[in-house]
């Protein structure tokens, strides 16, 4: 009787989601409105879609089951993570918006360096939609992978089904919709994080005899935030969070969907305002979930730390308000598999080197055709690769996240700031900060946990290092190049409407 109540729930959470696909897809005629709205999206809208592409299944699942094991410590995710999107609307917002538009109204970050740096060869395009494709799918394992938990836990379906299913169930609405579809149904997802957690937190407070003590917080140091460790343990975490926000493309898209230039101070808002409250309410899920599941006899059921919000909504709840809780989890999966799904479609076609050829040769609704099968191809290459290897989410995101940073935070930044900056400088930045990253991964231990921080970081510092010598030693920027960067950043420069 209780699965048929989350059933119930579920469908009517994707009838909701198909809904609003089904609204923005009547809009859609070419690549334009398919990857940037048009650049119609709203400070609200932006801010919200932005925050919530900066979480996924690691936010419900991965940082409760953290704080579950490791206590307050675990703070410091957070606070840098959000600080570091907050940063990112600083730094990128405004100027990546502008630049853009000048730079012929590129629609991805790959077509932007291409202009941005002269580059006639093709090489720093193709190197970079490589690079985004191949975090994007690690990115995409990690929400499916959020998502098979949840089915599992919620109705006993194997791992791999699960993970088939939640493709399936992203898939159907990102198709239909393109990216202003994604971005409102972001909005309706960021809202229902946000509620549920609320709603979990409050409840585990006030149910709970002795809130603060049980399994783990019994455990010296479990509620301050330089437990086991001190000093050293805080710097792992701010080093760990500190590289991922600037090469985030998802959010990028945002920075340059904007409707109008002066419109990101509202959305930075907007977005780390939203970004702090649910992530600090996850926090509290993983503090009071020791003491909770043990008064309750439900200790038993943690044979994975990651399933801690599960089993807390399934234990306190009525069966409706559970469904509607566990859908939450959905909501963070697919509010950033969603945009990743897309983003990676939408480089796919556009900027690989043999799919740009044939897409040139199309008109703009076969185009986003074509662009629609590159999505089912790119998702189900994330579905093999999940079903193969069940990694932990965090992992996965860690990974994800901080290789894409490592790899494009760096040479966005520089793009939009150093006149002097050039192709040679970009390229190899992208190849040291993919290299670093991936092989920084693998690595455990070393002296104060060195190997223990995730790649983002260490890949970031390293590229941008790379970076600024290999400028240095090779020639100048062309002319052109020159012109377009001093145009950007004049007065004349000023947001203008996109012209397509």
């Amino acid at each position: 009787m209780r699965s048929s109540w989350v059933v119930l729930v579920f469908c009517a959470y994707f009838a909701a989601l198909i809904g609003i696909a089904l609204v923005r897809s009547r809009r859609m005629r070419d690549m334009a409105e398919y990857a940037l709205g048009s650049r119609r999206l709203s400070a609200f809208t932006a801010g919200l879609s932005a925050g919530s592409s900066a979480t996924s299944a690691w936010t419900m699942l991965s940082l409760p089951a953290l704080v579950y094991i490791s206590g307050a410590v675990a703070i410091w995710i957070p606070i840098f993570t959000a600080f570091g999107i907050w940063l990112s609307w600083v730094v990128l917002a405004r100027r990546l918006r502008r630049y853009t538009i000048e730079a012929n109204d590129v629609l991805t970050l790959p077509e932007f360096f291409e202009v941005r740096f002269g580059d006639t060869t093709g090489i720093l395009r193709t190197l970079t939609s490589l690079v985004t494709v191949l975090f994007v799918i690690f990115w995409l394992c990690s929400g499916f992978i959020g998502g098979s938990k949840l089915l599992e836990t919620v109705f006993g379906i194997e791992a791999a089904t699960g993970v088939v299913l939640t493709f399936a169930a992203i898939a159907s609405y990102t198709l239909i919709g393109g990216f202003l579809a994604v971005s409102r149904t972001d909005v309706f997802q960021a809202l229902l994080m946000l509620t549920s957690l609320l709603v979990v937190t409050i409840t585990l407070f006030v149910s709970t005899e002795k809130p603060f003590s049980g399994t783990g917080g019994s455990s010296a140091g479990f509620l301050g935030p330089f437990a086991d460790g001190g000093v050293s343990v805080a710097l792992v975490f701010v080093f760990s969070t500190a590289g991922w926000a600037f090469g985030s493309q998802r959010t990028l898209q945002r920075f340059m969907a904007l409707e109008r230039e002066d419109k990101h101070v509202q959305g930075r808002n907007i977005s780390t305002l939203w970004l702090v409250a649910v992530l600090m309410l996850a926090i509290g899920v993983g503090l009071l979930a020791p003491a909770a599941l043990s008064e309750a006899g439900l200790t038993t059921e943690m044979d994975d730390p990651e399933r801690v919000y599960l089993v807390v909504s399934e234990g306190f709840f009525h069966p409706i308000v559970t469904g509607v809780l566990l859908t939450a989890v959905i909501a963070a999966v697919m509010s950033t598999a969603d945009s990743q799904l897309l983003l990676a479609s939408a480089i796919a076609t556009g900027d690989m080197p043999f799919v740009r050829r044939l897409a040139d040769t199309v008109t703009g609704s076969v185009r986003v055709t074509l662009s629609r099968l590159l999505l089912l191809v790119i998702g189900l290459i994330a579905v093999v690769v999940s079903v193969s290897y069940q990694e932990s989410v965090f992992d996965l995101v860690s990974y994800a996240w901080g290789g894409m940073g490592a790899a494009l935070g760096p040479v966005t930044i520089l793009a939009l700031y150093w006149r002097r900056f050039n192709s040679w400088g970009a390229g190899a930045s992208i190849l040291t900060g993919t290299a670093v990253a991936s092989v920084w991964g693998y690595l455990e231990g070393g002296p104060s946990g060195i190997w223990d921080i995730q790649p983002a970081s260490p890949g970031f510092l390293i590229a941008m290092l790379v970076a600024a010598v290999v400028c240095v030693l090779t020639p100048q920027p062309s002319r052109e190049v020159v012109e377009l960067f001093d145009r950007v950043n004049s007065d004349r420069g000023a947001s203008r409407a996109p012209s397509r």
